[in-house]
């Protein structure tokens, strides 16, 4: 993902599996960051945790930052 935006999309739109605990919380975070409320980095943790849940595998970027859904369903 490159951010929130990407990730809220991915969240609602391309999910695997939804209704789960981390998925949820992270859609609910980054309404919250496009809202002005939260912090880029707390939305990516948030994301990865979703990502785990639901056994959706990420890409390291290069910096050491899980931040790219390899393979999103369509």
């Amino acid at each position: 993902m490159r951010s929130p935006q990407d990730a809220l999309y991915a969240l609602v739109s391309d999910w695997p599996v939804n209704g789960g605990v981390h998925q949820q919380r992270a859609i609910d975070f980054c309404r919250a960051w496009l809202a002005g409320r939260m912090p880029a980095e707390t939305v990516r943790q948030a994301f990865i945790l979703a990502a785990l849940e639901a056994g959706v595998p990420l890409d390291d970027d290069g910096d050491g930052a899980e931040a790219a859904v390899v393979n999103p369903p369509v």
